[in-house]
């Protein structure tokens, strides 16, 4: 039961198209990953080899064709009464993003995952159970996390195991959130990266939360029509900042293993920070702005900074 203490936080009110095709070929072509010029960093080793992506949210289907055989750990469930599996499609949706092994949907497509089940098939998760998958993954060797989860008070919330992570080089991204057109402002300067969403046409997408100052956000990444996996096979269309964070997470762990291919050390969250503010494609108002952060995610000026000193 939940408490004053422990409040409930959940799926960010995405928007679910609901479009459901029965194999990859019958879907559309993935948009995004065009978009963030992924195909220049997978050239020079960017495709999450030896990065494990941990996804929070409501499940996953081990058995689905994106993700057979492709765990660091078991899936768990950390929802009283609920397995892991994915009842919901929210979660699957996010994992096939991040790192589904078809490299047209799963950005960091050789990648290593885990899923950690903290929100319930309704979409909706206390606290504890969001801190104890946090907690677990952490500890099992996650060396990314992607949280689609928002609500107010959802950052504060989290941000003392944020901090935890970011000292242990563990890179942690969480949406923005979509509750735009009812007066959604992302307001807390995280240390995890906050992600904002975008429409194929590099807009940000109407229901994405913008921050309360243009230094809040990380980047932007594509949200809208994005093709994933569907829980008991085949696929489907979601759109929301929700699917904006895995994009981004998989880039994130793709660009780990470009560095590592280089003979670089990894980057902290912080160096990501600071490296966004030039290797980002600015939109909206020159700059920074409480739309984009420092703008839309971009896989070759990612590419362009594995040098010895890169250019922050």
């Amino acid at each position: 039961m939940s408490t004053a203490h422990d409040p409930i936080f959940g799926i960010p009110d995405d928007l679910v198209l609901g479009e459901v095709f029965s194999s990859l070929s019958a879907a559309p072509t993935s948009w995004g990953m065009a978009a963030m010029h992924l195909s220049h960093l997978r050239s020079v080793g960017g495709d999450g080899r030896g990065e494990v992506i941990a996804v929070l949210d409501t499940g996953a289907d081990p058995a689905h064709v994106e993700f057979n055989g492709r765990w660091h750990a078991d899936p768990w469930s950390d929802v009283p009464g609920e397995s892991y599996y994915d009842s919901n499609g929210h979660g699957a949706h996010c994992m096939g993003t991040a790192a589904g092994v078809s490299p047209s949907i799963g950005v960091a497509n050789k990648a290593r995952l885990m899923s950690g089940k903290c929100l319930s098939n309704s979409g909706q998760g206390n606290t504890s159970w969001i801190r104890a998958s946090f907690t677990k993954a952490l500890r099992a060797g996650a060396t990314v996390m992607s949280i689609s989860i928002g609500g107010n008070g959802f950052l504060p919330a989290m941000e003392d195991l944020f901090r935890q992570a970011a000292q242990a080089g563990v890179i942690v991204l969480v949406a923005a959130g979509n509750e735009r057109a009812q007066g959604g402002m992302v307001t807390t300067n995280s240390s995890a990266l906050v992600v904002a969403a975008v429409d194929s046409a590099g807009n940000y997408a109407r229901f994405s939360n913008p921050a309360s100052n243009g230094e809040i956000l990380a980047f932007a990444a594509p949200g809208v029509n994005i093709v994933s996996a569907k829980p008991g096979g085949g696929y489907q269309t979601m759109s929301g900042t929700s699917m904006a964070c895995p994009n981004g997470a998989g880039v994130i762990a793709a660009y780990q293993s470009a560095r590592v291919a280089a003979g670089l050390r990894k980057f902290t969250t912080g160096e990501f920070k600071a490296m966004f503010t030039s290797r980002a494609v600015d939109a909206g108002p020159v700059g920074p702005d409480r739309d984009y952060g420092p703008g839309l995610i971009d896989g070759n000026l990612l590419r362009l900074s594995l040098t010895p000193d890169p250019v922050m």
